[in-house]
């Protein structure tokens, strides 16, 4: 095996489109996260991305894109941004992980969102989390139809409110394709608002990040594109979310709403009308994510596994690292957890803060 270390400016027409092959051949890398054009745009707002060309006879048969820490260690490309991880290879690409750091002269590469069904990184999971999805490859009325009893009822409830809203307000409509900057702009601010009302990491206080958004946005292939969602009534936006699509993929990335009109359920509306239009988009699936939050649970139709974990040639830092994990889920089941909670969460905020530098 032989690595080339690159920048996406530098991939060259032919690695372009076997990487963008390779994406479109295999059913695990349906993510927009996965596409070339992803790793470019993250590389427009940044200067830190590298893509690692796996080569075969001066051949392309794989891709690895991340970002450079320091002198030799790699983390996930587009760092907290990013909601899928992984070597974008030909199918029956086979690896060893720790070869591939050493041939791209890497030392450490974390992960948290690992595809849990890459074998390289498999002995190097810590645990694995689940992405759920929304299944509407039979259209929205089959996929409601499939939904447990619980998940039903919330469904008809969500729409009797947005008919509510609609009485109570203005006649409610959804825009699934935006192209209105006024929107992007009001769905920034209401993001930032949620994540410090709720004590998160505004990470739209990081310029990058909204760069990055503004640069996915100039996209608009089928094979990528930024897709910006509207729910209006009247004239007011409600609800609003921006993510990205790759085929017949819709990745739900940042969704946000009017607190004000919180009553009228409108994130939920929005997710449930845009749900509704995606058959005639060509949209099969809807990817909501790693992590399975109530609402998330609800509408699933099924979950993709993901893996948090680290490939490290550094045997005394690996030890050290493996030490701290043991003590800290000591304290968590010992009588310390209390006292320990508060410096914890100043230690995970500074650890969040470090991860969008």
């Amino acid at each position: 095996m032989q690595v080339k270390l690159t920048t996406p400016s530098q991939i060259s027409k032919a690695e372009f489109a076997a990487w963008a092959s390779f994406q479109e051949q295999s059913a695990e890398f349906d993510s927009p996260y996965f596409r070339p054009e992803f790793a470019e745009a993250v590389a427009a707002v940044r200067d830190d991305v590298e893509v690692a060309v796996i080569l075969e006879h001066e051949q392309p048969v794989g891709f690895l894109p991340f970002q450079r820490s320091g002198a030799h260690i790699a983390k996930p490309l587009g760092g907290r941004l990013s909601d899928y991880q992984g070597v974008v290879g030909r199918p029956g690409l086979q690896l060893d992980a720790e070869q591939l750091l050493r041939a791209g002269g890497l030392t450490v590469f974390d992960f948290d969102h690992m595809l849990a069904t890459q074998k390289p990184f498999q002995p190097y999971h810590r645990f694995i989390d689940h992405s759920p999805y929304v299944d509407l490859s039979n259209g929205f009325e089959s996929y409601r139809a499939a939904l447990r009893t619980s998940a039903r009822e919330e469904m008809r409830q969500t729409f009797r409110l947005s008919r509510k809203l609609s009485r109570e307000i203005a006649p409610v409509r959804c825009e699934m394709f935006s192209a209105e900057t006024t929107a992007f702009e009001t769905l920034l601010r209401w993001k930032s608002e949620q994540y410090r009302a709720t004590n998160v990491t505004d990470v739209f206080s990081f310029p990058w990040t909204i760069d990055l958004l503004r640069e996915i946005w100039k996209h608009s292939s089928e094979s990528f594109q930024g897709v910006l969602s509207v729910l209006y009534a009247g004239d007011r936006p409600v609800a609003s979310h921006f993510g990205m699509r790759s085929g017949d993929v819709l990745h739900w990335w940042f969704p946000a709403y009017d607190r004000e009109l919180a009553k009228y359920g409108p994130g939920r509306a929005l997710l449930a009308m845009v749900a509704q239009q995606c058959e005639s988009a060509g949209i099969n699936k809807i990817d909501l994510g790693r992590g399975v939050a109530p609402y998330k649970a609800l509408v699933m139709s099924g979950a993709t596994e993901v893996a948090v974990g680290s490939v490290d040639l550094r045997p005394v830092a690996r030890c050290l690292r493996n030490s701290w994990r043991q003590t800290r889920e000591w304290v968590r089941n010992s009588p310390l957890y209390g006292p320990a909670r508060i410096p914890g969460r100043i230690i995970h905020r500074i650890s969040e803060w470090m991860q969008f530098q």
